[in-house]
């Protein structure tokens, strides 16, 4: 038998295997190397696009900066109605090898008489730039701008000297709590008490006696571009705002000096729903006394509370006073002045027997004095449409609730609602010498073709001073504008008053307050003034020839808001220690930033607001400034 071999079959190499592999490992490698150089080329693609949209978003962006600076330059400027092309596919100059164009227009926003230089809310205004390149790309780039308003700074004086040429200085350890600018040189004086400048100081020339003052935000900024008063040609436009409304008003004339007011408008706010307040939008009223010709018996002086001359054969002036008294209660009636001083009888025989009962009446704690027309000079302590010397002028526009008509002076509120007088753009217009006080609650801006006296206090419903949270369009805001003075009164009210001695033989010191306010020896006044002359108190300076002993301070002048004025205004004088007139507490109203007095006078130069970004699909300049 033949033997079998056992084991395993040897086996044969395959042909062909590396070949695949090092095929399957080059299309690998060319895959990744493909994909790499597709990731490389989105990535370039991707960059390029983001460089040519940075490049567009850019150019846009730089138009509006541009556009901005030739308004403020005044080459330029926004229409009243409708919108300007300020570029028009403008090659721009860009990286190399890019070509952009840009157009550029500015438009209104708003109604047109809100840039007939002012504007109820401020002069506001957009300007939107388009970039476009050669591949398609589009950006369009808006830019809401808004005229700085003269409600933004405390203090703002063209001159700083008075009309005889001496120069005004600060003094008296003033206090601004705002912005504080001059186009002149500003002058502060005295270390004693020290000077407080609680923000920017800003000046177009240089700053004297630094050294009195303390600067809280950094040194003053010297040598800035000058701001431009308005002037009386702007005030067209608001008296026409008034006499639409029904708020265009004309007192009397008189001869005189110029504080001399025939006619006062007094601001009253009116619980109507009888919730304990006065801060509804439908409770802010106002009522507007006007004397006649001549003021009847009592002369021109009665409406803001003037010391009369002394009646004959006596020596002491407030003892002719038909606006002071001893105020009264009796049970169940409202409070009221039973006899005034010049109503008082004199007696006979020596000065003091003569004037024994106005002595009393002048000594007495609750003697107090009143502007012309007030209910508690009346017989009855009530409302009287008219009295010996002029009238309440009843309402003529606009309607009130139900609660506000059955007043006794329900006929004579204007209302400061535009719901109740839609017609009401904020404007109230007095064609000639005006005295303004009260409380208000609404927005107002109190216009004179001549001076405006400050009678009184003039307030807000909501004092600005203690506003906390954001500021609103509805807020409470006081605007007083003149062409010529805003004059803080020297009267009755504001000025302590002095008598005699018994005998007649000198005068008695301390003088007395007979302001019924429990506010005094301040003056209190949350408005935002603007004078094309100057913002200043009636007896600044006193009298040639006064002893510094007889020197009058007539308190603190408060005001919440700000003073602007052509020429820096005077309200106190200083002799060593002795100080005459009022010491400037000047506090800011920081919701009149955004939210001016109705038609306030602007700088015109126009700042930043808000950026937006504009779709540009089927965009269309003439359509989108139809639609503002």
């Amino acid at each position: 038998m033949s033997a079998r071999r056992t084991g395993s079959r040897p086996r044969r190499a395959r042909r062909g295997t590396a070949l695949i592999t090092v095929l399957l490992l080059a299309v690998v490698g060319s895959a990744i190397a493909l994909v790499g150089a597709m990731m490389a080329a989105t990535g370039t693609l991707v960059q390029n696009a983001s460089d040519r949209s940075a490049l567009l978003d850019d150019t846009a962006l730089s138009g509006l900066e541009e556009a901005r600076n030739r308004l403020n330059a005044g080459t330029d400027t926004v229409p009243l109605t409708g919108f300007r092309t300020l570029e028009d596919e403008v090659v721009v100059p860009s990286t190399p090898g890019a070509v952009v164009r840009r157009s550029t227009w500015v438009g209104r926003v708003g109604t047109p008489d809100s840039l007939t230089g002012t504007g109820e809310f401020g002069v506001q205004a957009e300007i939107v730039s388009r970039a476009t390149d050669a591949r398609g790309g589009v950006a369009i780039r808006r830019l809401e701008v808004i005229q700085q308003s003269f409600a933004r700074f405390a203090s703002f004086s063209n001159l700083g000297r008075s009309t005889n040429g001496s120069a005004l200085w600060w003094a008296l350890g003033a206090q601004a709590m705002g912005p504080v600018h001059s186009n002149d040189t500003i002058r502060i004086c005295c270390p004693t008490p020290m000077n407080v400048f609680h923000e920017e100081v800003s000046t177009s020339r240089v700053v004297i006696g630094t050294a009195s003052a303390e600067f809280r935000k950094g040194p003053p900024r010297l040598g800035v571009l000058p701001v431009p008063m308005p002037g009386a040609a702007d005030f067209a436009g608001l008296r026409t705002l008034a006499m639409q409304a029904g708020t265009l008003f004309t007192p009397a004339w008189v001869t005189g000096d110029s504080a001399l007011a025939t006619m006062r408008i007094d601001f009253v706010p009116v619980d109507v729903n009888g919730d304990g307040d006065t801060t509804d939008p439908d409770e802010g009223y106002f009522r507007v006394y006007r004397l006649r010709v001549g003021g009847g018996p009592w002369g021109a002086g009665y409406a803001v509370a003037r010391t009369p001359p002394p009646p004959a054969g006596t020596l002491d002036s407030l003892y002719n006073s038909p606006n002071c008294g001893v105020l009264v209660t009796p049970a169940g009636q409202p409070p009221r002045v039973a006899q005034t001083l010049r109503d008082l009888p004199a007696g006979t025989g020596t000065y003091a027997q003569q004037m024994a009962q106005k002595r009393a009446a002048f000594d007495h704690a609750n003697a107090f004095c009143f502007l012309g027309g007030d209910e508690r000079l009346s017989k009855d302590g009530r409302f009287a449409p008219s009295d010996s010397a002029g009238d309440w002028l009843p309402r003529t526009r606009g309607t009130v609730p139900a609660a506000v008509a059955a007043r006794p002076d329900g006929g004579h509120l204007w209302p400061l609602s535009r719901a109740l007088n839609p017609d009401f753009r904020g404007v109230i217009f007095a064609d000639g010498r005006v005295a303004v006080s009260g409380v208000v609650r609404g927005r107002v801006t109190v216009v004179g073709s001549g001076n405006i006296i400050v009678a009184h206090e003039l307030m807000q419903a909501t004092n600005p001073g203690v506003t906390t949270g954001f500021c609103t369009a509805e807020d409470d805001v006081i605007g007083v504008v003149s062409a010529g003075y805003n004059i803080y009164a020297n009267n009755t009210l504001t000025t302590p008053q002095q008598r005699r001695t018994d005998d007649g033989s000198a005068w008695r010191t301390p003088r007395k307050d007979f302001d019924p306010s429990p506010r005094r020896p301040d003056l209190t006044v949350h408005a935002s003034l603007l004078a094309l002359q100057s913002n200043v108190a009636e007896g600044a300076s006193p009298p040639a020839g006064l002893p510094v002993a007889q020197w009058v301070l007539a308190g603190t002048l408060r005001i919440i808001g700000g003073a602007s004025e052509n020429r820096l205004g005077q309200t106190g004088s200083m002799s060593g220690s002795a100080l005459h007139g009022w010491k400037d507490d000047m506090s800011f109203n920081r919701c009149a930033l955004p939210f001016p007095p109705p038609f306030f006078p602007t700088t015109g130069r126009w700042v930043r607001s808000q950026y937006y970004e504009v779709n540009p699909v089927g965009f269309s300049a003439a359509a989108w400034f139809a639609n503002r």
